[in-house]
């Protein structure tokens, strides 16, 4: 028996042997679909950057305030959207719910507006641009 030839022999006396035999104690089937964690931190990483390019472009285009603003705006109608939701309880028909959402932005925005108004008349000062502080 020669045991260059044999093909035993060439299996086990491969350079990678894990490789020839396949890997020892998994099988085809325990191949998961699902990414890895690491995987799955390189999407979010990746979203993360598209994400933060995205609000860079919008800054340089509408300018810094102009954009805080907006995005203030827009913290004040997320956070109203899920109140009205909350007390409407499971009720989807969109149209009342962003009709109440733009109300009561609007009643927010004239209550601001109003107490701003107010703290300048206070000192004698002319009304500033509206800012709406929504820190949650």
């Amino acid at each position: 028996m020669q045991v260059g030839k044999s093909t035993l022999a060439n299996s086990l006396l491969a350079t990678d042997p894990l490789a020839a035999l396949g890997q020892v104690g998994k099988s085809d089937s325990a191949k998961s679909t699902q990414p890895s964690a690491a995987e799955l931190a390189a999407q979010k990483a990746e979203a993360a950057k598209v994400r933060q390019q995205s609000d860079l472009e919008q800054i340089r285009d509408k300018g810094i305030y102009a954009w805080a603003q907006e995005q203030k705006l827009e913290k004040l109608k997320e956070k109203i959207r899920a109140e009205v939701m909350a007390e409407r309880d499971g009720t989807t028909d969109v149209a009342a719910v962003e009709g109440e959402v733009a109300r009561r932005v609007k009643e927010a925005m004239e209550e601001a507006l109003k107490a701003e108004a107010t703290v300048a008349a206070k000192r004698n000062e002319p009304a500033r641009p509206m800012i709406i502080d929504i820190s949650v």
